[in-house]
């Protein structure tokens, strides 16, 4: 009887034990914050034995997940009623517990440790300025960064690309000939891992700048301008490239007005496939086709425009000089580049350049290029040169919350933090697009992709 007894008493005393280790379980019963003009500063009292897990979510929140429960009377959650810290969710059972910090955008934080008590930290910067970077593939790395300075935001999305693994290519709206398009449709042309807005356009088909495509010239501008390219080598480059045409005939030479443009009343311009199927032009004018510097075929207007062929299209004084060559006369094209862009495979002239040797360059000025590109903070597109050879893809939101936009000086230095030495400037605002993998990772400030004229994209090799 003893013995059945005292098996009785022993296990009330075990229950005894874990009912009394369940109300002794350490907990974290205090939880402060601090508000000032630049954080706020949340603290959790901690005990000697407490483990804890930080980590920032995907919308920006903070989540803190302790090894031991928190004290009842927090479990509604605490209002800090601050611009970027509205409220803290909380979450407890009797073993551990969870606290999601909720941050209005997308802040950076500190954290650390207090002793004497022991105390955990988290200071939520009202200021702040980070990139997360991703490797997406071997010579392909995505850099997302954000900032608020002053209570001006700005967001970026940047792709680093290694000319080892990659090529890069100019690619017209409408695949092989001068379209407008939409830059993901332009990157589905290719197949291209990443892909950006790029040159300047008018309201037609009309491309502005110097365009190269593999080797072919497909469009020009009199004005010397910055261009980004593909040197010969494969190298990347930057720097100014400067165009010049001329035709050459028996009754004289003509300065060409221009390449794939539009003709005027008074012009001597170039067509080739690019353009289209037809120059679409009027009977005002004459038109010489030439294949290998002879004169193949002759129209009013509208030739069919095929490969290996030029249409030579004059109107005004250049028609005058031109009339009377016959088909198998002598017509030789020139048409110039500065070295070395006239033995580049690539090039799409834009501008005004950005950074030069690591410093800010800009030239809008004696690059012509007006108040619509340097008059306000807008969204910016870019590709620079980085210090150890790859290719930067930059665009930079605006117009919109979460990301004011640039000026162009702010953008050069902007760039130059990203360890950029030479950058040139793409077509902004609506326009600024970058599409990686197929996908349009940034925001474009008109709500939708605007089809645009050409795009530099990154093809692997």
């Amino acid at each position: 009887m003893a013995s059945a007894k005292s098996k009785v008493d022993l296990s009330k005393d075990i229950k005894t034990q874990e009912a009394s280790q369940v109300v002794d379980k350490p907990i974290i019963n205090t939880i402060r914050y601090s508000k000032s003009s630049d954080k706020v500063r949340i603290v959790f009292d901690l005990n000697k034995d407490t483990k804890y897990d930080v980590k920032q979510q995907q919308n920006g929140d903070i989540m803190v997940d302790f090894s031991e429960p928190i004290d009842k009377q927090y479990l509604n959650g605490i209002n800090v009623n601050d611009d970027i810290v509205p409220f803290m969710e909380v979450y407890s059972d009797d073993k551990t517990s969870c606290v999601v910090i909720k941050i209005a955008d997308n802040s950076a934080y500190d954290m650390g440790e207090l002793n004497n008590p022991r105390r955990l930290y988290i200071d939520v910067q009202k200021d702040y300025e980070y990139s997360i970077t991703k490797e997406l593939e071997p010579g392909l790395t995505q850099i997302s960064y954000y900032s608020k300075k002053s209570g001006v935001k700005q967001q970026a999305q940047l792709v680093e690309v290694s000319p080892k693994y990659f090529k890069f290519v100019p690619v017209l709206g409408g695949g092989d000939k001068m379209a407008k398009n939409t830059v993901s449709a332009m990157s589905d042309y290719v197949n291209a891992a990443v892909a950006e807005n790029a040159s300047y356009f008018g309201p037609g088909r009309e491309l502005y700048g110097v365009t190269k495509i593999a080797g072919d010239l497909v469009s020009s501008m009199y004005l010397t301008r910055t261009a980004f390219g593909v040197l010969s080598d494969g190298t990347p480059y930057i720097d100014d490239v400067s165009y010049s045409g001329i035709v050459q005939s028996k009754n004289g030479d003509l300065y060409v007005s221009g390449l794939n443009g539009t003709r005027t009343s008074d012009s001597v311009m170039l067509y080739n496939q690019y353009y289209g199927k037809t120059t679409g032009t009027d009977n005002s004018g004459i038109e010489y086709v030439v294949k290998d510097n002879k004169i193949v075929k002759i129209n009013n207007g509208n030739s069919i425009l095929k490969p290996g062929e030029i249409v030579v299209s004059a109107t005004g004084n250049g028609k005058n000089i031109l009339s009377g060559l016959n088909v198998g006369d002598d017509l030789v094209i020139n048409q110039i580049l500065n070295t070395p862009w006239d033995s580049a495979t690539d090039i799409l002239g834009v501008g005004p350049r950005l950074v030069k040797d690591g410093q800010v360059d800009i030239t809008s000025a004696v690059e012509q290029i007006g108040p619509d590109v340097t008059g306000a903070r807008a969204p910016r597109t870019a590709v620079g040169i980085l210090r150890n050879g790859n290719v930067l893809f930059a665009v930079l939101d605006g117009r919109q919350a979460h990301s004011k936009g640039m000026m162009l000086d702010e953008f050069a230095r902007f760039l130059i933090g990203m360890d950029v030495v030479e950058a040139v400037n793409f077509d902004g605002g609506g326009s600024s697009e970058l599409v990686i993998g197929g996908k349009i990772v940034n925001s474009p400030s008109d709500g939708m992709e605007r089809p645009v004229a050409t795009a530099l994209t990154a093809v692997r090799r």
